[in-house]
């Protein structure tokens, strides 16, 4: 089985950043529809929180590893 990688690690927080605006809007009574400075749940997940948990992600474990320095023979 092939070992998990840091890469992969960071597609599935992707992804579940993808889900929980689906859970959000999908909870019963329209409970994210709740204002919070004037502006519902579901936007400040999927205006604000959401895209820079992404970045946070994609910074962290999509990027390139940092090349070695050439070794001196």
């Amino acid at each position: 089985m092939r070992p998990v990688s840091p890469r992969s690690t960071g597609v599935a927080l992707l992804w579940l950043l993808l889900a929980g605006f689906l859970v959000l809007s999908a909870l019963p009574n329209q409970t994210a529809s709740i204002r919070l400075g004037g502006l519902s749940m579901l936007w400040w997940y999927g205006g604000l929180l959401a895209p820079v948990l992404g970045v946070a992600v994609a910074i962290r474990w999509l990027t390139d590893p940092p090349v070695p320095p050439p070794r001196d023979e």
